[in-house]
Parts: structure tokens; C-alpha cells; sequence
């Protein structure tokens, strides 16, 4: 979950997100960046210049099919987000795809 009840007490940071998404060029940027690394990566708002608002998260992980990154995925949310339960959801979830991917392809 993104956080709604976060986020939706002020409309000008859910404002800001989706300008974020309508921008894109953040957004790839970022994912471009997790997909050259290893593992899960976490991007928090302030700290990262990928990340433009101060008060968002994004914990990534790229996937691969057959030892190739062929994509990224990724949960975005308040920088106070349960990163202990996340994280392992992400790297999961990423290696769950990789072997998916890897054994249908």
C-alpha cells in the first residue's frame, strides 16, 4: 500500500506525486539507476536526488530473465513506510519474476 492515509491528509504532496509520474523522467532515471545494481535499493525522498519529494520512498529491485536485467519493479510510499516488511517483499517478489521469467522464456 502507498500510504494513502499518509499522503491523502495533503492534497499538494499527492499533487506533487502525480506530477512525478507525469513527468517520467525521474522515474526512469531512477529505475535505470536499480537496474545496473544488484539487489534491492532504496531511494528516500530528501536524501536522493532521484527522488524529488521529500516525503516519498522507493524501495526497487531489477528482475531478470535468463542472467539479464530486463526490468525493474519497485513499491513507492511515505518515507516512514515499514521498510522492514517491504524489502524482503521487493526482493522476493523480483526473484520470484527472475525465476518465472527465466523458466518460460
Amino acid at each position: 500500500m502507498v500510504g494513502v492515509a499518509d499522503l491523502s491528509d495533503n492534497m499538494e504532496r499527492l499533487r506533487r506525486l502525480f506530477d512525478l509520474f507525469d513527468r517520467k523522467t525521474g522515474l526512469v532515471q531512477l529505475l535505470d539507476a536499480s537496474s545496473r545494481a544488484q539487489g534491492v535499493q532504496i531511494f528516500i525522498g530528501g536524501e536522493s536526488e532521484l527522488v524529488p519529494m521529500d516525503q516519498i520512498s522507493v524501495v526497487v529491485a531489477p528482475y531478470e530473465a535468463d542472467g539479464r536485467i530486463v526490468g525493474t519493479l519497485g513499491v513507492i510510499g511515505p518515507t516512514r513506510m515499514a521498510y522492514e516488511r517491504v524489502i524482503p517483499i521487493v526482493d522476493i517478489t523480483a526473484r520470484l519474476v527472475s525465476s518465472a521469467l527465466s523458466h518460460h522464456a
